[in-house]
Formats: C-alpha cells, sequence, structure tokens
C-alpha cells in the first residue's frame, strides 16, 4: 500500500474525489506535523469527555449554527449515525428512512434490533411521524438538494418527531450565500457532517450537531461507545483548520475557476451536469459510455469520485487565493486525453441462481453506498439485472461475492 500512495503522489496525481483537501493542494493542512500525532496525554484532553483544548473545539466547531452543541468525530459520520439512533431509540417508537441511505443508516438500526419503515420524501408529507425518529440524507452523493428540506424538517417538528440528518456530503453548506444551505438552517434536530468530504480535513473528520442538551449528552455516551478511545490528534487538528478555512472562505475564486473549468471541458467535447451543489458536477461524453470515460480518465492521471450509468462524478475543488490546485495540470491532462474502448460491459453473468433466494449479506455499490438489497430480503429479477449490469462494468459491490459463494455451492452440488 506503502508504494501505490508512493506511485500516486510520484504521479502527480489529480484528486477530483473526496477529501476535500485534494492531495493537500486546498486549504492549510501543511500546518500540521507528523509529530502532531499524539495521544491523550495531559494537555491534550479526553475525546470523549472534553474539559480542555477539546471542549474549546467544539464551542469553536458550535460557533457554525447558533443554538446547536457541536462534537468533533474522528471515526467519520458513520460513528455519528450509530451513536445517534442509539441515542434516541429510547425515545420513539419507530425509525423513518427517507429516500435512499448510506449503509451505516441500516447497520445502526439492524444492530438496534428496532423497527423502521422506508418512504420517499412525497409520502413523508402524509404520514403523522410523531413518535418517530426521521433520518434523511441531505444532500444526495451527487449533490442534489430537495428543495422541500426546510418544509419537511418542520413537519417532521411539528409532529413531535425526531429529525436526523446525514449531512455527510454537506460540511460545505452555508459556507456562503452561494451554496445551499445546510439543514442546521432549518433546525434539524441531529445534524452529523462529514468535514473531510468537501472542506479540507483529513479523512475520517465529522462533527456531530444536536439542538438539545440532553440528546447531545445521550450522543455522547454512544460516541463513546462506538468511537475509538485512541483519537487522532491530526484529524482533530484538521477539523479545527478545515472550520477556520470555512468560516474565512470567500467564493468569487471558486466560481471564476469552477466556469473556467467547465466552459474548458465543453470546449473539449465534455457535456457536463451541474447540480444543487455548485461543487459537484457530472460529466459524460457523448459516444462513450461513462465507463469510458471514467477509465481514460484514470490512466490520465485523473481520479474521479464514482461512475455510473448518468456520468462521471467529480468533486471540484473548492478554489481559494494561495491554493495549490494544479489546475493548469488538469486542463493540460485532458486536451491530450486518449479515449480507448473500454474492455468493460463485455462480460455477462447468469445470476439466475439468486432469484428468489434470501441475501445472506446486502449488497452495497461502493461507492455511494447505498444498498442494492439488504440482508434477509429476497433476489427479484430487477435486482438481479441491476447487479448483473454493475458488476459487467466492475462496479465494487460490497457483499455480492458472499451471496454466490453461498448459493452458487448449492447450484452446483
Amino acid at each position: 500500500m506503502t508504494d501505490k500512495l508512493k506511485q500516486l503522489k510520484q504521479e502527480n496525481a489529480i484528486s477530483m474525489h473526496v477529501p476535500g483537501h485534494k492531495n493537500m493542494t486546498i486549504g492549510s493542512l501543511d500546518q500540521l506535523e507528523w509529530t502532531h500525532d499524539m495521544t491523550e496525554i495531559t494537555g491534550l484532553d479526553d475525546l470523549h469527555s472534553p474539559e480542555g483544548v477539546l471542549l474549546k473545539l467544539n464551542a469553536f466547531l458550535s460557533g457554525k449554527h447558533p443554538g446547536y452543541h457541536a462534537q468533533a468525530m474522528v471515526n467519520g459520520t458513520t460513528a455519528g449515525i450509530l451513536s445517534a439512533i442509539f441515542a434516541v431509540r429510547g425515545e420513539i417508537g419507530r425509525f423513518v428512512v427517507v429516500g435512499d441511505a448510506h449503509k451505516s443508516v441500516y447497520h445502526g438500526l439492524e444492530i438496534a434490533g428496532t423497527p423502521f419503515v422506508t418512504v420517499a420524501f412525497d409520502e413523508l408529507y402524509n404520514m403523522d411521524v410523531g413518535d418517530s425518529a426521521v433520518i434523511i440524507t441531505y444532500p444526495s452523493y451527487n449533490g442534489t438538494v430537495d428543495p422541500r428540506m426546510a418544509e419537511i424538517i418542520e413537519h417532521v417538528g411539528s409532529t413531535d418527531g425526531i429529525s436526523i440528518i446525514d449531512e455527510a456530503h454537506g460540511a460545505h453548506f452555508g459556507v456562503t450565500g452561494n451554496f445551499p444551505q445546510s439543514a442546521l438552517e432549518f433546525g434539524a434536530d441531529i445534524v452529523i457532517q462529514s468535514y473531510h468530504k468537501m472542506l479540507p480535513a483529513l479523512t475520517g473528520a465529522s462533527v456531530a450537531f444536536t439542538r438539545e442538551k440532553d440528546v447531545h449528552r445521550s450522543m455522547m455516551k454512544y460516541i463513546d461507545y462506538f468511537e475509538t478511545s485512541s483519537p487522532s490528534y491530526l484529524i482533530l487538528a484538521s477539523i479545527e483548520l478545515a472550520h477556520q478555512f470555512y468560516n474565512e472562505f470567500d467564493d468569487e475564486l471558486f466560481f471564476s475557476q469552477r466556469e473556467t473549468l467547465i466552459k474548458s471541458m465543453e470546449g473539449r467535447g465534455f457535456s457536463i451536469i451541474e447540480t444543487d451543489d455548485p461543487a459537484k458536477v457530472t460529466l459524460n461524453m457523448e459516444g462513450l459510455s461513462p465507463y469510458a470515460l471514467f477509465d481514460a480518465l484514470d490512466r490520465a492521471g485523473i481520479y474521479s469520485e464514482m461512475v455510473t450509468d448518468a456520468g462521471v462524478l467529480w468533486c471540484l475543488p473548492l478554489f481559494h487565493r494561495g491554493d495549490r490546485y494544479p489546475l493548469e495540470a488538469l486542463l493540460e491532462r485532458l486536451t491530450n486525453l486518449t479515449i480507448t474502448q473500454s474492455r468493460r460491459g463485455t462480460k455477462s453473468e447468469d445470476l439466475d441462481f439468486l432469484l428468489g433466494k434470501t441475501a445472506v449479506r446486502s449488497v452495497v455499490p461502493y461507492p455511494p453506498g447505498v444498498p442494492l438489497i439488504h440482508e434477509g430480503e429476497r433476489f427479484t429479477e430487477e435486482v438481479i439485472r441491476t447487479i448483473i449490469h454493475k458488476k459487467s462494468y466492475h462496479v465494487k459491490m460490497e457483499g455480492i461475492e458472499d451471496n454466490i459463494e453461498c448459493y452458487k455451492v448449492d447450484e452446483d452440488s
């Protein structure tokens, strides 16, 4: 692994993926040193019972929006999602999962052993969500924002429900008025943000925000359960630097460079799909499958966030004065991009033996981490077709091989 990391650095790999520091070219993580990798010695506080420097850090983070308690986390938003589910499960009768959700939501619900229903956004308006905790992913992985979010959170609160927002991809929301608003602005009860995804912080850096002191106290109990007791102070320090970046960010250069990049790409034959989040775009090229485009970019040393049938997803840098992002090198590589027919999609696999079988493990394309089928559910023709399609394009899917191995053995015996 070390050799591969060194190789990517030597090849000057260009990042269009998370984390938001983009190979240390955005933000000020150069202030960190390896010698800062310390543990909870005297003066460095206790992450799960902060009284000193980490208490000050949380107070700094809570300034993101008035009325919220903040807790820095080093195990990513997953730890926050698990903690939120356990923190409120004794206060409600059920959970309501709205739309597509990350696998961590379902993992938490399974571990908690609590009932839940899955509904679409439209269905939520006609539901009585009193005595419910409503889990909403905002924004979507590709940067889509439901314009009714404020109304939805108000609806949940007005019926005495509890709103839990997985805002992993929205830590930069509200950074200026030209970006979508965070769910913090709408009064959500619990909001968990991955600082590392779009802000310049180290991978694993997240923050949990809670409105009520009692909920915060309960969250802290379970963060203690699910998070490491040996926190990385490099990650904690990167959260502080990323939050400072958020507070000071001026978007003038970002939108100028973004326009330069998009126009340049359109001039090179790319089609660009813009979303609600200006830091996310989806790429396509006429006559070329998204998978072939993804592979071509990879070969050019331009690494994208994700590829689906809809296109290649890029997470744009939050360009700022003094950044070190290699925009000129990116444009040059795009000019010299070599397009060849992808070898993906040429092999079709017969998985009919799975039809009607019960999944022994959830099947999760990663990214984005949204399950196609949950453990305990039965494989349908539609699910099998989707899996075959994704496998033919070499999309990574967690859990599928376990299911194939389990039932293929039965078929062969």
